[in-house]
């Protein structure tokens, strides 16, 4: 909002009186005019930053308490408990002081329908997307400040797994999610057809662009590749499909001599569940180094980096993720923010488990 004020204050302006004696108006040779004033962003809240782990929270609390006008939120999975809680209550607390705030979620989550009843009940428009799709989604969006990644609203995701996300304090992408989000709002079984944005060191992509901007950022890659994924469910039943065709980019990188590393969840559910055996294994037969996350702590974040390009995401690399469920993600290319994923990935790899080579 303040960033209007000058624009108000200009809009609501008028010349001086005409006068016979007076200057003419407007000036015959106005003063330039000086740039826009870009959106107003709390500097407590900038800048643009990775918040992995234990990061998010701090960052998602700054941005919802910091919003005057509006907050939008997208999550998969919503339960009351440790760290929620306070997001929560932020997000009431919003909606007292006059913010509007609507909150979007799957119907996936049993805990989901309590949290909805207490936001209800301070004033906050809840809605559950359609049944046909999947909302995947881990997106706040509050004013001109956004916050992306994998964490689900819940006591693990905040408190103990590895995730990947980005607070974005940048208006324009801001903006572009907050489009996405008020047409899935209006029609959640319909992917939202959204103009790109013209820009590079900052790009949202939501729904069926993450594949494309995966094997973009894979196939333009020519140093390093890293990855840290929680699923990467591959069924060689299945050619040409869309987590085939990030493998065999991934392959197509390594074969080019781009040195690739990928770090895959060994929490015990996906260990148990086969989730990344196949994948594991084709990996690791291509001459990849591959390592397995400690069991007891699950790595649940979406994370993709190809040398000075970072891909942070909701979807894990499988059918449902890449081609059916809504999901949002960013592609980073500011340089801060990939040196800092780059020693986050680093510093999993290095707790991690080596594969034995083929």
């Amino acid at each position: 909002m303040r960033a209007l004020l000058p624009l108000l204050l200009v809009a609501c302006s008028r010349g001086p009186a005409t006068l016979d004696t007076g200057p003419a108006w407007p000036p015959v040779n106005p003063p330039p005019v000086a740039p826009a004033e870009p959106p107003w962003v709390p500097p407590e809240v900038g800048p643009t930053r990775l918040v992995c782990d234990r990061d998010y929270l701090p960052a998602a609390l700054l941005a919802v308490d910091a919003a005057t006008e509006r907050i939008r939120v997208a999550e998969f999975l919503v339960y009351e408990g440790s760290g929620v809680n306070a997001l929560l209550d932020a997000l009431e607390a919003a909606a007292g002081r006059g913010v509007e705030v609507q909150f979007l979620a799957d119907e996936e989550g049993d805990g989901t329908a309590a949290a909805f009843w207490r936001l209800a009940s301070a004033g906050i428009d809840t809605r559950f997307d359609g049944p046909a799709r999947t909302l995947h989604n881990k997106l706040v969006v509050a004013d001109d400040v956004a916050v992306v990644g994998s964490h689900n609203l819940t006591s693990s995701a905040l408190n103990t797994n590895h995730e990947g996300s980005v607070l974005v304090a940048d208006a324009e992408v801001a903006a572009w999610y907050a489009t996405w989000f008020d047409a899935v709002w209006d029609a959640p079984d319909l992917d939202p057809e959204l103009a790109p944005l013209d820009r590079d060191d900052l790009v949202p992509v939501a729904d069926r662009g993450v594949n494309g901007a995966l094997l973009d950022c894979l196939d333009e890659a020519t140093s390093a590749v890293d990855v840290v994924m929680y699923a990467v469910a591959w069924n060689a039943a299945y050619p040409g499909s869309e987590v085939d065709q990030v493998l065999t980019a991934l392959e197509g990188a390594a074969e080019r001599g781009v040195e690739v590393r990928v770090v895959l969840d060994g929490s015990a559910w996906v260990v148990d569940n086969g989730i990344n055996a196949a994948a594991h294994e084709r990996l690791v037969l291509a001459g990849i180094p591959v390592w397995t996350a400690p069991s007891g702590t699950t790595t649940h974040a979406k994370v993709l980096r190809c040398d000075d390009t970072l891909i942070v995401s909701d979807a894990n690399w499988s059918y449902s993720g890449l081609a059916l469920m809504h999901g949002t993600s960013l592609v980073v290319r500011d340089p801060t923010v990939v040196a800092d994923a780059v020693a986050w990935m680093d510093g999993i790899r290095a707790v991690s488990v080596p594969a034995d080579g083929p």
